[in-house]
């Protein structure tokens, strides 16, 4: 009997050290992104990004989405790729406006969707 109550107890602590490191890790990822495009819609909002900006926060989010592929669901990761494709086409054509709408687009799904992997009973239940 207390085997098993032992053995339900490292399970147990070993699920939970996993869901704290898939929401730290995770949520680390999508700061650095969100960063990069806060930096681009500053620059976007002053009319200064060029298309080597936007490459660069593509390039950036090309590095991290090699390593989020592993817990984060394939759709939420081509929507990102959708919409930062848009944003790099309409600053390199200069429509600003455009731009910005995209951006805030990824700015949203960089805060939403660490939080459905955050240690949060509606994510439990």
């Amino acid at each position: 009997m207390v085997k098993i109550l032992l053995s339900i107890l490292i399970s147990f602590a070993l699920l939970f050290s996993a869901a704290v490191f898939e929401a730290y890790f995770v949520g680390r990822q999508f700061q650095r992104f969100g960063q990069a495009l806060q930096e681009l819609e500053y620059k976007t909002r002053e009319q200064t990004a060029h298309r080597t900006d936007a490459e660069s926060v593509r390039i950036l989010w090309e590095h991290e989405k090699r390593n989020l592929h592993i817990m984060v669901p394939h759709n939420d990761i081509s929507y990102i790729d959708y919409w930062l494709g848009e944003a790099v086409n309409y600053i390199e054509t200069n429509n600003y406006s455009d731009a910005l709408s995209k951006i805030e687009v990824l700015r949203t799904l960089c805060e939403q969707i660490p939080q459905a992997y955050s240690l949060a009973l509606e994510n439990i239940f």
